[in-house]
């Protein structure tokens, strides 16, 4: 299945944003090249954005429209054991 990189997704978002709303209101200088992408993609790391393919399923699970994937077993730890003697 197919998935969309949602790092590059969000960094051309903002990079339209900074270039069309912030660099004009500061007389041209061109801040996104600059350093604020390499900053934004930074942040969006440091944030959990991941930086490989994401599906649609994927995000609809992450978002919580979907539940837990039923071909996954999730094994718990417990925390709290009881040493043996």
């Amino acid at each position: 299945m197919a998935g969309v990189r949602l790092d590059l997704l969000l960094l051309e978002c903002l990079g339209q944003v900074v270039k069309s709303t912030i660099e004009p209101r500061c007389k041209g200088v061109p801040l996104w090249d600059a350093g604020i992408r390499d900053v934004a993609a930074a942040k969006l790391k440091e944030l959990g954005v991941p930086d490989r393919p994401v599906t649609v399923v994927e995000a609809a699970r992450a978002a919580g429209f979907l539940g837990p994937d039923p071909d996954v077993i999730v094994v718990k730890s417990n925390p709290r054991r009881v040493p043996r003697v």
